[in-house]
């Protein structure tokens, strides 16, 4: 894959250069970044080669430098410094091979490359830099290493201390800060009362109110400047909001005036008729009605009388949505507008017509979608003064956020731990201020001359100021640059606190003293031209028309093609419409319309990369089985977190007994997992044992409960042997390596359905290893909050065996794949939980900011208008970053792209128009009558029972707890490595009863002390057992393999899987590499044989592997298990049986063969008589040796 990607970028640099020979549309621009003495600010869209850019900018700035360290380039992921660090050394190296004449340029764009590049390593010869022996004087950098860099130069004054590492799992730290801080609850202090009004606001919920400040400190880089001021200086701060307040209320209030200008008489004669009728009937909301002559005043003392307005053209608010609205298409008597039946005919005439006149003017402002986000707004604006009440709340909840915020950082100095917001913080302490600059600042100045910064769109507040501090003092033409460079319309992390009206503000201000010249690139180099029509069509009018600093509104920017050549299909819309009760069907539906298109993709571009990008992780979980159903195989990274698998649950559950015995709610778990499976009524029988102190007593007293059912008392055999093993075997062995046993003895790698479960597990166990302490953990929910915030695996083999990926949108950020496809996109957002604070920072007219912040509502009452205010403003902002998500993600596909989406129908069978928070939302009205788009009924896709509301179909498949429900018995080795003396259930019951419990040995039998090697193992060793069965499933899987040959040579990814099968047996040192090397051996041996290949072909009649068949014989029922059966294409059924057994030392091979003729005769002759029972046509039986290897035919 590596290979692959090589020749890719490759291929891209060439076709870069072919181009660039041209007269590209944004060739000046290109030319003009290249100025180094410059500093500028760069649009660079999906596909522009920005890259490249940047790389050539850092070349020529280190030819003119006198130190290489003198140019700073930022980026904000590891990958993306990565990829600009590789690329400059790789044309640095093609330079000097060109100057030794081993490599010529064949392009402009590699003239180009050759000329500042031979710069460089001129530079580099005349000072003795010596870069490609010393690549770490590059310092291409993260913004957060660059932060922690600071940081550690001045530790006590950043208040890093020491050499603290960085995480993003610092919740350990956030919840002592927490709990140190609510501690103050009863001193005799003024941080207690606050405390008191913050617990009281919320109902004293002290879990809700945890939670609420742990989302606060994630985000303290945001808020925490803010609360320093209020805190500091309460009173300047009430009059610094109040007046905000009533500025954005007249900025409000004056723009809806301009909006409605053109019909101010009409709107003033409506409104003085409606207020009249009102003021008559007692029903004005107003104190008194004052008749106006032209449109209310832009301030906050008429605010009232531009509600009532708005309440005769809009329809009725919702009390907490004051936001939502729409047109009142008719006015009735409660708006001021009475019906014309009246006594008063004159009267009756009059409110007839005004009525009308009323709703003619909606009619005419229907289309108008922002005088209907303007009135809206009106709705939303807080009235007059601050409340009381919120203001009492919002310093109290800021003098406790400022304890908090100095509690956690002696908590970072405890654990030793910061996060990247702390390291940020940190770089900025460390620099000082523009005023007080520390020595650290100003020996930087005189260091660093020139700093890139790629993704710039992504900034937060807190790296903007880090960039005001590095570059204070500069001045153009003084010798310094900056280059900034990002995609304002790919700005999609405003979780993590990027802001994207920074990228707009400092496009239009500069930073500090130093202005930029924007620069704009166009050219797409990724995307076939289909591809990027139809993005230009549909975005263009899917993004805001203009700009909007404060709440992050970008326009779009088309791009221009580059790629005439087309031999992908575009963009396709596919549109699955059904009936509102069916949302679960069709969900369930467009998974397999989604798995279906990725399989006719594959098998039409083998080659083609392809990748199903989802917004978020769950809206996998319906694709991931229809994948698994077509055989495909695909890379995912950071998809699946550990805890929703069930096997890491039932791993929790064993950890939980293991380190406390008496955890009865662990107990209850690990007896309804599927090793185990006891109903409900077994697991109360058990509970309600009043001979037993504990579960754990119970289940070892199971034999004397007449309560159990048989079943119960057939899978706690086994089950409480194990138990007893591994609870006798807790001070003898590792944690680790305890619960590894166990698992192996309750047959949890039968739970397992897949490599990547089996991955997991080794995951988990590997986090189990991390966190042990003195054979313990020393907090069991620390360790289990660890393992629900990790991710199932990736693995080099899943990118090897496909072109397939699975990722967030997110995720594929700054990536690209011929192929993509957008599913869900009309599944709603998460919900926006409320949070304990909230603030939005706005620009004026005059492009001056001013803060709002505004606590949480107490808890049962009517939210504030100020809070209600700030939210809306906040889900403004979300829903323009999804526009760009979804943007970010259609860009990705080079060839094609395929978006889909369900649709309920409305009442007239047409489709309803998708959720406001829904990804289709954001282009739902580009999409009407677009050629891209196709509608497909849900019954045609998936047959829906029309008795079945949910749509869900009737063949529920069995779950694992149904499934694996044959008793568990030890193999004979594991008896013997047990030490289980044979004993009549009469005598075990009795000693059960009276407590008695024999001290099981923790030793398992050493298998290594046998004579096995890779070549053979001795047939009488406990090990070849477990080995047959592990090269058995290999077979199984070969013979279902989509591509065997990839199969055979990615073989060594199936290691973990054996280890966790065979390492419970605790072998001596080396004997498991054997058992690895055995198994490989086998397999490689038997698959590689040509004339044993037709045994594996899949495409045989009635084709299996490991069939499980069951007959009577003799009144009892008997099960068997066909290693591989098919119908050849001469009518004969086979049926073979796979031995993995090895010839003793000396021994023959006719010997060996006729030996192990003898052995299974009677076993394969039982398999032929089961196949003649049920089917009349010819049976050959033989015995797959895989020691020799050959098919040794049995003749009855």
């Amino acid at each position: 894959m590596r290979q692959k990607q090589e020749e890719l970028r490759v291929y891209k640099q060439i076709l870069l250069g072919a181009v660039m020979s041209k007269a590209l549309p944004d060739q000046a621009a290109r030319e003009t970044a290249l100025e180094v003495s410059k500093s500028f600010i760069v649009q660079a869209p999906a596909g522009s080669g920005k890259t490249e850019l940047l790389s050539l900018r850092y070349l020529k700035l280190l030819a003119i430098s006198r130190q290489p360290e003198e140019v700073l380039a930022i980026t904000f992921t590891r990958k993306a410094a990565s990829e600009m660090r590789d690329r400059i050394i790789r044309v640095l190296n093609w330079c000097r091979d060109c100057m030794d004449g081993n490599s010529a340029p064949v392009d402009e764009i590699q003239r180009l490359r050759l000329d500042i590049g031979s710069a460089v390593l001129a530079a580099d010869s005349k000072h003795g830099w010596r870069l490609l022996e010393s690549p770490g004087r590059f310092r291409v950098q993260t913004i957060d290493r660059f932060c922690f860099y600071l940081a550690k130069q001045l530790p006590i004054l950043s208040q890093v201390g020491g050499n603290p590492n960085v995480t993003e799992h610092i919740e350990l730290c956030f919840r002592e800060a927490i709990s140190a801080t609510l501690g103050n609850l009863d001193s005799d202090t003024r941080l207690a009362d606050d405390i008191a009004t913050v617990l009281g606001h919320l109902d004293n919920d002290v879990t809700a109110i945890e939670a609420q400040l742990i989302t606060l400190l994630k985000q303290r880089d945001q808020w925490s400047s803010y609360i320093l001021a209020l805190n500091n200086a309460a009173q300047p701060t009430e009059r610094y909001l109040q007046s905000s307040l009533e500025e954005l209320v007249a900025e409000t209030l004056l723009a809806t005036t301009a909006l409605l200008k053109e019909d101010e008489a009409e709107l003033v004669e409506l409104y003085n008729f409606a207020a009249s009728n009102l003021d008559k009937e007692g029903q004005l909301p107003l104190k008194e009605f004052i008749p106006l002559n032209a449109l209310p005043a832009a301030n906050s003392e008429s605010l009232p009388q531009w509600l009532f307005l708005v309440s005769f053209l809009l329809s009725k608010l919702e009390p907490n949505n004051r936001a939502k609205g729409n047109w009142l298409k008719r006015a009735v008597a409660k708006n001021g507008f009475p019906p014309a039946n009246q006594p008063d005919k004159e009267f009756g005439a009059l409110c007839k017509q005004l009525k009308s006149r009323r709703d003619d003017l909606v009619n005419r402002y229907l289309p108008d979608s922002e005088l209907l986000e303007a009135l809206c707004y009106v709705r939303l604006l807080p009235g007059p003064g601050l409340d009381p009440q919120q203001w009492y709340f919002l310093t109290a909840l800021c003098h406790v956020l400022h304890a908090l915020n100095a509690e956690l950082l002696l908590a970072f100095s405890r654990f030793r731990l910061v996060d990247y917001t702390q390291t940020g913080a940190a770089a900025g302490l460390a620099l000082g201020s523009a005023e007080e600059p520390t020595d650290l600042s100003l020996a930087l100045d005189n260091v660093i001359n020139h700093i890139l910064v790629d993704e710039f769109q992504d900034t937060s507040q807190l790296q903007l100021d880090l960039l005001r501090k590095l570059t204070a003092g500069w001045e153009p033409d003084d010798g310094r640059s900056l280059f900034l460079v990002g995609d304002a319309m790919q700005s999609c992390y405003g979780f993590r606190n990027a802001n994207v009206g920074i990228y707009l503000s400092v496009k239009e201000r500069g930073i500090g003293e130093l202005s930029l010249t924007p620069l704009a690139l166009s050219s797409n180099f990724r995307s076939q031209e289909p591809v990027v029509s139809w993005v230009n069509n549909v975005f263009s009018g899917a993004f805001p028309r203009h700009p909007n600093i404060s709440r992050g509104a970008v326009p779009y920017s088309p791009a221009q093609v580059i790629h005439p050549k087309s031999d992908g299909t575009g963009v396709k819309v596919k549109l699955l419409h059904h009936e509102s009760d069916q949302r679960q069907a069709a969900d369930l539906a467009e998974a397999q319309v989604v798995a279906e298109q990725a399989s006719a993709l594959q098998q039409q571009f083998p080659n083609d990369s392809i990748a199903i990008l989802v917004r978020t992780r769950p809206q996998l979980q319906a694709i991931v089985p229809a994948l698994r159903e077509r055989g495909l195989q695909w890379r995912a990274s950071d998809i699946d977190r550990l805890a929703a698998l069930p096997v890491i649950e039932d791993l929790l559950s064993l950890v939980r007994v293991v380190i406390n015995p008496g955890d009865q709610l662990g107990w209850l778990s690990l007896l309804r997992a599927p090793w185990c499976g006891l109903s409900s009524g077994d697991l109360l029988a058990l509970a309600a044992d009043k001979n037993s102190a504990s579960i754990w007593q119970a289940v070892q007293h199971f034999r004397g409960n007449s309560q159990l059912s048989q079943h119960a008392r057939e899978m706690l055999g086994t089950f409480s042997t194990a138990m007893m093993f591994t609870m006798a075997s807790r001070d003898k062995r590792s944690l680790r390596q305890n619960i590894e046993a166990s698992w192996g003895l309750l047959r949890g790698i039968n739970c397992c359905r897949s490599e990547l479960e089996l991955e997991s597990v080794a995951r988990f166990l590997n986090l189990l290893d991390e966190q042990e302490v003195a054979g313990g953990l020393s907090n069991f929910f620390d360790f289990q909050d660890t393992v629900y915030s990790s991710f199932v695996p990736s693995t080099d083999a899943q990118e090897s065996l496909s072109g397939l990926n699975l990722l967030t949108m997110h995720k594929s950020k700054g990536l690209e794949y011929d192929h993509v496809l957008l599913p869900s996109l009309s599944r709603p957002p998460r919900h926006d939980n409320k949070t304990l604070l909230v603030w939005h920072q706005r620009l004026n007219t005059a492009q001056e900011p001013h803060l709002f912040m505004a606590g949480v509502t107490k808890t049962g009452s009517e939210e504030s208008s100020l809070y209600q205010l700030i939210r809306y403003e906040h889900k403004h902002k979300q829903l323009l970053e999804s526009t760009r998500l979804l943007y970010i993600a259609v860009t990705r596909a080079k060839k094609s792209a395929t978006l889909f989406a369900n649709v309920a129908r409305d009442e007239d069978g047409g489709l309803k128009e998708p959720g406001s928070g829904t990804l289709l939302k954001r282009i739902w009205p580009q999409l009407e009558g677009h050629e891209s788009v196709t509608v497909s009924a849900l019954e045609d896709i998936y047959a829906v029972s029309k008795t079945d509301a949910s749509g869900t179909p009737d063949d529920i498949q069995p779950t694992l707890i149904t499934r694996f429900n044959q008793v568990l018995e030890f193999e004979p080795w594991e008896q013997r490595a047990l030490e289980l003396p044979a004993k009549s259930e009469e005598t075990a019951a009795s000693e059960s009863r009276s407590g008695a419990q024999k001290s099981l040995q923790p030793a398992l039998k050493n298998a290594a002390s046998t004579s096995s090697t890779a070549e053979g193992y001795d047939h009488q060793s406990e090990l070849p057992s477990i080995l047959g069965t592990l090269v058995h499933r290999v077979f199984e899987t070969y013979v279902s393999a989509p591509d065997r040959a990839l199969f055979l040579r990615d073989l060594k990814s199936l290691e973990p899987h054996w280890r966790l099968a065979i390492r419970h047996l605790d072998l001596q040192h080396g004997a498991e590499e054997k058992a690895i090397a055995f198994i490989h051996a086998s397999v490689q041996r038997t698959l590689e044989t040509p004339s044993l290949a037709w045994i594996f072909d899949d495409q045989h009649l009635d084709s299996e592997c490991e069939l499980e068949l069951s007959r009577f014989q003799s009144g009892q029922l008997r099960n068997f298990i066909i290693d591989r059966t098919f119908i050849d294409q001469n009518d004969v059924r086979w049926v073979i049986d796979y031995k993995t057994s090895t010839p003793s030392a000396g021994q023959t091979i006719d010997s060996f063969v006729a030996e192990q003729r003898e052995n299974y005769r009677n076993q394969l002759d039982s398999h032929r008589s089961l196949f003649s029972y049920m089917e009349s046509r010819p049976i050959r039986t033989g015995l797959l040796l895989t020691a020799i290897p050959a098919l040794v035919e049995m003749e009855f």
